[in-house]
């Protein structure tokens, strides 16, 4: 039988904070939308964090709703713009509109850590 050598990982250095401070702890790492050890790392060695912070559902659910609301005021804007006709001037500020709005999908994808 062939010897594997040894693998094994580090034992885990972990973090019990005082009881008095625990509560506090917990808040901080959860307001951060981080996981309790990027938190700890940052903290300590105000390094990067090495994987994508985690975004609590209820932030990426909003995220959604808002870039879902982006597109209903575009498509109210193309509404717009058709009803009014060829007027110059309508026509000048639905492009600025129209650029306004796709600044806010790029940054909503963006949040979401999705592609435009």
């Amino acid at each position: 039988m062939t010897e594997k050598p040894d693998k094994k990982r580090d034992a885990p250095v972990s973090y019990r904070p005082p009881v008095d401070l625990a509560g506090e702890f917990r808040r901080r790492v959860e307001q951060s939308g981080l996981s309790a050890n990027a938190y700890i790392t940052r903290a300590i060695f105000n390094a990067p964090i090495p994987r994508s912070a985690r975004k609590p559902p209820v932030e990426k659910q909003m995220l959604a709703h808002l870039l879902g609301r982006s597109a209903a005021i575009r498509d109210a804007l193309d509404n717009a713009t058709r009803v009014a006709g060829d007027d110059p001037r309508t026509a000048e500020a639905a492009k600025a509109a129209y650029a306004e709005l796709k600044i806010i999908a790029v940054a909503l994808m963006k949040m979401m850590e999705r592609t435009p």
